[in-house]
């Protein structure tokens, strides 16, 4: 009987550390994905402010009409 209990650890050992390497790799792709997607929301960001500031340069409007219109204020204030 002590010898099957011995078997039976040993399994559920390299069931431990196969569930280990598993986390391991999520983890390491998760961090990888998420770099990824940092990189990618910082270009968003800098394509969105180039592109604001091209509005804002190329608009009729005076820098504190704009800033106004931005902050929800009214022309009267």
């Amino acid at each position: 009987m002590a010898r099957t209990r011995r078997s039976g650890m040993e399994t559920l050992d390299e069931k431990i550390e196969k569930t280990e390497q598993a986390i391991s790799r999520n983890r390491e792709q998760y961090d990888r994905l998420t770099a990824e997607l940092d990189k990618l929301l910082e270009k968003k960001k800098a394509i969105q402010t180039e592109e604001l500031m091209k509005a804002i340069a190329n608009s009729p409007h005076s820098y504190t009409e704009i800033l106004q219109f931005i902050q929800g204020g009214t022309e009267d204030e």
